[in-house]
């Protein structure tokens, strides 16, 4: 390793264990790198690889994806979700916090992003399962537990952004983190279940006669057809993933002005402005991330860590392990979006020398980095649940310490189970 290079990695670190936006440190490492390596000249191609780094087809899906949970959101579309997830899972002990977990799943198929999940359904179920006798920590912990479904559990934006940054197919991607974004969702409710057998938590009382049942699930159709426009165009050969999302949106602009007359054309401009603000923030980041890549590359790093793991002679349950190890570590201080945009290209070629499948391979990444967020002390799903519950970040932690627990066992099995991952895009012809 240069001085340059190490120097870089140690500016890096400082900078974002500093409080630097991820996208600044990245620049303002480049830029040491640049002084020490005596590659000066490197400033004159750095406008341009930003630009690169951003111009990239698949990327416009993303400000599509967030207007589509913007327009539900403020158009109050999702809370026939919560309804339905109330008839259908309410029931199960643990009622009301089956309804959260439950609620998640469906949610996940509207944004994809864990905040989006926390913003839209915290300020909703907290409330409402501590005034049914549950503690805060416990319902802020389901609420943040769950919400890491979302960017498992198609559409989701990282996803996408993982495809971009790696050239894997977006469709077997979303296709692969199918059963294991719905594993993850049936384990934590089991472990709800267990739960409140011990703690002596009710089912939720709700009409469940057949004609309500049909009612909620009625209702709820409309919004449910968001994500199947976007996975049968994608998944169909029908739609490219920008295509899809343009269409997702417009529906949610027809649905939310026309259908439910929920959303006024004064609201737009707030649902545009938030979706802007929450887009560049992404993609510059990605940007910001094409141009500490490339230095990765002139640096070699991909090459002196595979050629360390092929000396190394390890195996692919080996390799799978050490990965896991490193993103979980990983994921505990950088946001997923960046820890992809960093680490996929590399681990992703690493894993494809020793044999692993760059789908599957994938997934184990994606399932890995969602964990982060609900780890400090990045732990911003943790962050954010604690907000709206004000019970203290100590409780909360001990009360979501099981959740981890079952999705660390998800992420064991979908490691070294390549099936729960690749037989879905293998069926549908991936």
């Amino acid at each position: 390793m240069s001085l340059a290079l190490g120097v870089f990695l140690l500016a890096f670190v400082v900078f974002l264990l500093g409080g630097l936006p991820i996208a600044w440190s990245m620049l303002l490492a480049t830029l040491i790198w640049m002084a020490l390596s005596n590659e000066l000249v490197f400033l004159l191609i750095v406008p341009d690889k930003i630009f690169q780094g951003m111009d990239v087809f698949i990327l416009m899906s993303v400000p599509l994806f967030i207007l589509v949970g913007e327009l539900l959101n403020a158009g109050r579309i999702t809370d026939r979700l919560v309804q339905f997830a109330n008839q259908f899972f309410g029931w199960i002990s643990g009622g009301l916090a089956q309804v959260n977990v439950g609620s998640s799943i469906l949610f996940s198929g509207i944004t994809g992003v864990a905040l989006g999940d926390i913003a839209a359904l915290g300020r909703v179920f907290i409330p409402a399962m501590v005034k049914q006798g549950y503690s805060a920590e416990y319902a802020a912990a389901v609420t943040a537990s769950s919400s890491i479904i979302g960017p498992m559990v198609p559409p989701s934006l990282i996803i996408i952004i993982y495809g971009a940054a790696t050239g894997v197919s977006i469709g077997a991607l979303f296709a692969a983190c199918v059963i294991p974004g719905l594993t993850v969702g049936l384990m934590q409710m089991m472990l709800v279940w267990w739960q409140a057998k011990k703690r002596g938590h009710t089912p939720v009382e709700e009409d469940r006669t057949a004609p309500a049942l049909l009612s909620s699930a009625t209702h709820s159709l409309v919004p449910m057809m968001v994500p199947v426009i976007i996975l049968v165009g994608i998944l169909g050969g029908i739609m490219t993933p920008t295509e899809a999302g343009a269409v997702a949106a417009f529906y949610a602009l027809a649905v939310a002005l026309g259908f439910y007359r929920s959303l006024k054309f004064r609201d737009l401009y707030d649902v545009f402005a938030r979706t802007m603000s929450f887009s560049a923030r992404l993609l510059i980041i990605v940007a910001c991330g094409a141009v500490f890549s490339l230095v990765m590359a002139i640096e070699n790093v991909p090459l002196l860590i595979q050629s360390a793991i092929e000396t190394a002679s390890l195996s692919p349950f080996a390799t799978l392990m050490i990965a896991n190890l490193i993103l979980l570590f990983v994921g505990m201080f950088i946001d997923p979006t960046a820890a992809i945009i960093l680490f996929a290209p590399i681990l992703s070629k690493i894993a494809q020398t020793v044999g692993i499948d760059p789908v599957h391979f994938g997934v184990i990444m994606i399932l890995n980095l969602n964990l982060g967020l609900l780890t400090p002390p990045l732990g911003i799903c943790l962050f954010a649940a604690e907000e709206i519950a004000g019970c203290g970040l100590p409780a909360l932690i001990r009360e979501t310490l099981p959740f981890l627990l079952v999705s660390f066992i998800v992420l064991i099995a979908v490691t070294y189970i390549p099936q729960l991952s690749l037989w879905l895009p293998s069926t549908l012809g991936f």
